[in-house]
């Protein structure tokens, strides 16, 4: 009786506790969109005004009004003649971008936020390739596990632009683009791979060219420090053999 009990009542509170969260959820929710409809009503106006239109793209133009006025900020803070006058840095980079985006019309405006759909899109199809590339060549030792994951990769993105290409148009080339690239991986993946491992070695090489630097110059310095110790003539020429080490080193050869 007393472990029924004991269930009913975390029953109840689970019940309970799950419907307090729930309550919170969608309180915080509708205070959400509220405190979002009065930041739009309260600033919408204000930026229609000074932008030029209605509300047709106008959170686009903010974000080229901010891009923009940076940029010029930037320019200007850096001219001679500006240098020290904070206030008319402010009031000409301010200007300036009004003037670059109060007049761009919905045509225009779309025209120039074109190349950053581009970008999007270049960037969506471009990571993953990046990514994927960096785990195929983890496979070091095997050219057909390699060779096969370039497979899988190329029939995947060639039916992702066969799917996407009535929504995306003509922009949907990158994706066919990608697995292309996937098939000249798949097609040089020797010569890729010989490539990695030659600069592999290399960085090696030059890891290793440092770090004797690094000895040497310590060591010529710890001469130096104690020259005291030395013959005049003898520590001419012990100095005189770090030195040159040094440079030869310095030109890659040990």
């Amino acid at each position: 009786m007393k472990k029924r009990l004991g269930v009913s009542a975390f029953v109840l509170f689970l019940s309970s506790f799950v419907s307090a969260q729930t309550s919170l959820a969608s309180g915080l929710s509708k205070g959400m969109n509220q405190l979002i409809a009065a930041v739009e009503g309260m600033l919408g106006p204000f930026f229609s005004v000074i932008l030029g239109g209605g509300s047709d793209l106008l959170f686009e133009k903010i974000l080229f009004l901010a891009i923009i006025l940076a940029i010029v900020y930037l320019i200007i803070s850096r001219m001679d003649i500006f240098k020290g006058n904070d206030i008319v840095i402010w009031i000409v980079s301010v200007s300036v971008s009004l003037l670059s985006t109060r007049f761009l019309s919905g045509e225009l405006l779309r025209t120039v936020l074109l190349p950053y759909s581009i970008l999007g899109v270049s960037i969506s199809a471009a990571l993953p390739i990046l990514i994927y590339f960096t785990f195929v060549q983890s496979f070091k030792k095997s050219a057909t596990v390699r060779k096969t994951l370039w497979i899988f990769y190329m029939v995947v993105f060639i039916t992702i632009w066969s799917v996407r290409y009535d929504s995306l148009g003509q922009v949907s080339f990158i994706y066919l683009l990608s697995a292309i690239a996937a098939f000249l991986f798949f097609l040089f993946d020797g010569t890729i791979r010989r490539a990695i491992v030659m600069q592999e070695r290399k960085n090696m090489n030059i890891e290793g060219r440092e770090t004797h630097l690094a000895r040497l110059r310590k060591q010529l310095k710890d001469l130096r420090k104690n020259e005291d110790n030395y013959a005049p003539d003898i520590f001419k020429q012990l100095e005189k053999k770090y030195v040159k080490r040094i440079v030869r080193v310095s030109k890659g050869s040990y």
